[in-house]
């Protein structure tokens, strides 16, 4: 019709004032996922146990991934935990935070392909693939790129036999909210690391 106003049009209107409402921006901020760091004790209650809180594997970590955060219901208790959303895991050759750990709450692995911190997950509500716009960022970052993920007609499949969780590709991802996450290691199924929870559950994101 001449002279009106298309659907394209009035969303495209609503969505400039909800946008100088908020202040410029409609992002939600996605509550911090922590992780634990690599070698970190399974059942997660073991891994509370025996960490004393000694701080030792915090300054021995390269890019400073590593930071302290409550455990549990004791709010003056403090673990070793990451957040990808901070700094993911950079997977250091010798993993020196394992070797650091004294009370051995991090368990000595094989090696950073042995690792296992959480299993990352893309939202296909969220990725822009899925929308048909070409993008390979957390597949070029990955450190091991074709086998804990790749890309299989344009979109991003993660391999959980191969995922160490380190979180690179949640910092590679250049949506907002971030369309990949990690599930931590502790909310996988053993063996087969499939989540306990399924996404989009409040539980996703429950910082612990």
């Amino acid at each position: 019709m001449s002279g009106g106003i298309t659907r394209k049009e009035l969303f495209h209107g609503m969505l400039s004032k909800l946008r100088q409402a908020a202040g410029g921006s409609l992002a939600v901020p996605v509550p911090e996922r922590l992780l634990r760091p690599p070698g970190a004790r399974l059942p997660d209650a073991d891994y509370l146990a025996a960490c004393t809180g000694c701080e030792a594997c915090l300054p021995v970590c390269p890019p400073g991934a590593l930071f302290m955060a409550s455990a549990g219901e004791d709010p003056t208790r403090r673990v070793a935990v990451l957040s990808p959303e901070r700094k993911p895991c950079y997977l250091c050759t010798e993993l020196p935070c394992i070797a650091a750990c004294g009370p051995e709450a991090l368990r000595p692995v094989a090696g950073p392909a042995a690792v296992r911190i959480g299993l990352a997950q893309v939202d296909p509500l969220t990725c822009r693939t899925f929308r048909g716009e070409a993008c390979d960022l957390c597949v070029r970052i990955c450190p091991f790129p074709e086998l804990a993920i790749r890309l299989v007609n344009g979109r991003p499949i993660v391999a959980q036999q191969h995922c160490t969780g380190c979180g690179l590709c949640v910092m590679a991802c250049p949506e907002h909210p971030k369309a990949v996450q990690v599930v931590p290691e502790r909310d996988l199924i053993p063996g087969l690391r499939l989540p306990l929870v399924a996404p989009g559950s409040a539980r996703r994101f429950e910082r612990r």
